[in-house]
């Protein structure tokens, strides 16, 4: 079949236009495909930067502050725990640059330290008035901390750090130490016990303050043995055995050997007439060595007098005279050892 050759022109001019639009939306598909990916990428591009750029800030600065805390306890400890006085002046002032919280508390605690040279104790007065001018969050509490220091209210002192560095989101070494100190100068020894205990406590993470904790602990239990000894001989059992107790707590095998707590206890309660209880703390005595010869010849006597109480039920008229004269040898015994005691407890620890 042949096409006229007049048509031909008309015929490819169709043919043209109906491929034009026939290709139109493939054209128009494949240039759009890109436009719209575009934003996409570039927010993942930027999104990917952002975060590098965020990690890396957060890992310069993580390191810079760990710098910082490094160079501040490397201060505390030169501060406390060097007697180089060059060294200690130049700590002080660079704790005083700082803003910490725990160097505040430290240098807190130099300028309250009635044993530390007076003149460590102004550079650390200087660099904590320098502080307060940097550490605006503190600067009324500095204040009121270093007047109290000057007027000596050790009430004052442990009424502000309880306050303003007590509390459940962050605790502190120094603050618990100087808290036991104010309450040793104030004789409430055992609430100061606490407070060494906690201090001791949190030292583990930070040695710092090993020696002048393991002092001042020494101080409160000796404080204690001496009000135990005194309520026994003014005839409060009741309260010389709470001390006793008190003074007892956390010590060392070796001290509480020295100190012989199970020994007391059993003195007690041979006084309060609790003799089983008292039988109890002598085989404690005996289990840790305390007094040895002491203690055998104490339970001596108490087993003695347990066997004379069961014919006393049966209103037998010699075993109340021979239990008579047992409680009294029994007083005396116990009076005897108390009196060895209370000697060696003003010389323990």
């Amino acid at each position: 079949m042949k096409f006229p050759t007049e048509k031909l022109p008309a015929l490819t001019v169709w043919l043209l236009v109906t491929s034009s639009l026939s290709a139109a939306p493939v054209a128009e598909t494949l240039h759009e495909e890109p436009s719209s990916f575009m934003p996409f990428l570039v927010f993942g591009v930027a999104t990917i930067v952002v975060g590098v750029l965020l990690v890396t800030g957060l890992t310069l600065w993580g390191r810079k502050q760990d710098e910082i805390n490094n160079m501040m306890y490397f201060c505390i400890d030169f501060l406390i725990n060097t007697r180089n006085k060059t060294e200690r002046y130049r700590a002080a002032k660079e704790l005083g640059r700082a803003k910490n919280p725990g160097a505040l508390l430290v240098l807190i605690d130099v300028i309250n330290d009635e044993s530390a040279e007076e003149s460590i104790r102004k550079v650390a007065g200087d660099a904590l008035l320098e502080m307060s001018q940097r550490y605006r969050r503190f600067k009324k509490v500095i204040r009121e901390l270093l007047a109290a220091t000057e007027d000596k209210n050790h009430e004052r002192i442990v009424e502000l750090l309880k306050t303003h560095f007590e509390h459940e989101e962050k605790t502190y070494v120094q603050s618990a130490y100087v808290i036991g100190r104010e309450l040793v100068r104030l004789k409430k020894y055992t609430d100061a016990r606490e407070w060494l205990r906690i201090a001791e406590v949190r030292n583990r993470k930070f040695p710092m303050y090993v020696d002048q904790i393991r002092d001042l602990t020494a101080k409160c239990n000796r404080h204690l043995c001496a009000e135990g000894d005194m309520a026994f001989k003014a005839g409060d059992f009741h309260l010389a055995n709470e001390r006793f107790a008190l003074a007892a707590h956390g010590l060392s095998p070796e001290v509480s050997n020295r100190f012989a707590y199970y020994l007391c206890a059993a003195c007690v309660y041979c006084k309060l007439e609790e003799y089983e209880n008292a039988s109890q703390a002598i085989l404690q005595a005996l289990h840790h060595d305390q007094e040895t010869d002491t203690a055998l010849e104490l339970n001596k006597l108490i087993n003695k007098l347990i066997n004379k109480l069961l014919y006393l039920v049966r209103d037998n008229a010699q075993a109340k005279e021979e239990h008579q004269n047992l409680s009294k040898e029994l007083d005396r015994f116990v009076n005897q050892t108390m009196d060895s005691l209370s000697t060696r407890h003003s010389q323990t620890q």
